[in-house]
């Protein structure tokens, strides 16, 4: 009995038993390893219909790129680290996105890290991914032990800080001043006829440089601070609902409150409401961050917008000019603006 045909290998099947290397694609797409190569890391040096020889074979092939070892070789692992204290608050989003597309567009991919408010905890982060090698970093504020400030400089690449000012030893600065806000804010509300004050926000760091800004000037003013709730962060509506009593009882007679965040200050408008307490006759409101929900609000928020759309972008050009060689300031600052609304 004459023994069996076999059936031929199908040179574009996924090789059984183990991960398919840069040369199976190579033999399905007709070409060198080194076009492979360049069809995923420089594709503006193929001729269209090759680079679309190369990525059909890829996909067909499941091929999945050894980043590492390229990034040995090349000196650059194409990652970019941003490190956010948190994502429990929309305040950073739009700096973020518009920071990600960028970088994106450039050909690098963001990992995004929590550092939370803790100097610990952020220092170990900030440890434990620049040992993946990025090619760049960036944080909203500065890092906050000396033994990260350290690592980050051992580490030689470029680091970009946003949502601060106050830092003189960073690499590269995007931001504003968060006192001056404070002082901002304060002028405003004097300028508005109110002389008693109260504070209600998150004791992170930024948001203290804000609060010691304002109570500087309501003092040179000649205004009353008379109640200052503090809390750990992040900020939340319910922590908002929770301070109106207290300041309701500090401030009899009226009075304006600054709050370290729209969502605090959304939450006493929320309170307020339920509670039949007229707003701004009874207690203006100013928040910060000119998030949605605030415009949403009736009464319409009071408050401090940032343009973080712009912050992430112009972060990203620095971060991408850097990584060029190209020269580029240390310190933009970007502008703040005091929306007056409903609730002041």
């Amino acid at each position: 009995m004459p023994p069996k045909a076999s059936t031929p290998p199908d040179p574009e099947a996924r090789p059984p038993g183990r991960t398919v290397r840069i040369t199976d694609v190579a033999a399905a797409a007709g070409v060198s390893a080194i076009t492979v190569s360049r069809a995923l890391n420089t594709p503006d040096r193929l001729t269209k219909a090759t680079l679309r020889r190369v990525l059909s074979a890829v996909d067909r092939l499941g091929y999945v790129p050894n980043l590492m070892a390229g990034a040995l070789a090349s000196r650059r692992s194409r990652m970019i680290v941003a490190i956010v204290p948190t994502i429990a608050t929309p305040m950073y989003a739009d700096a973020l996105q518009a920071f990600t597309n960028a970088m994106s567009q450039a050909g690098y991919h963001v990992v995004l890290g929590l550092g939370g408010f803790d100097r610990r905890e952020e220092e170990q982060l900030i440890i434990t991914l620049l040992g993946r090698q990025p090619d760049g970093l960036l944080l909203v504020g500065s890092a906050q032990s000396a033994e990260a400030k350290k690592r980050l400089a051992e580490a030689g690449i470029p680091t970009v800080e946003i949502w601060g000012d106050a830092s003189p030893r960073a690499d590269l600065q995007v931001g504003f001043s968060h006192a001056g806000v404070g002082e901002a804010v304060a002028d405003h509300l004097c300028d508005r006829g109110y002389r008693s004050f109260g504070i209600v926000s998150s004791d992170d760091i930024r948001a203290m440089e804000r609060l010691d800004g304002f109570r500087r000037t309501v003092e040179r003013r000649g205004g009353r601070l008379a109640v200052q709730r503090l809390m750990a962060p992040p900020s939340t509506i319910m922590e908002g609902r929770r301070s109106l009593a207290p300041l309701l009882r500090a401030l009899p007679e009226g009075g304006a409150v600054f709050c370290s965040s729209d969502l605090l200050a959304t939450g006493l408008l929320i309170e307020a409401g339920a509670s039949g307490v007229a707003i701004p006759a009874e207690l203006a409101i100013c928040g910060f961050g000119d998030l949605e929900i605030g415009q949403a609000m009736k009464p319409a928020l009071t408050t401090v917008s940032v343009d973080g759309a712009e912050m992430g972008q112009l972060a990203a050009r620095c971060m991408t000019d850097r990584l060029a060689g190209n020269p580029i300031p240390r310190r933009i600052i970007v502008p703040v603006e005091i929306i007056q609304r409903e609730t002041t």
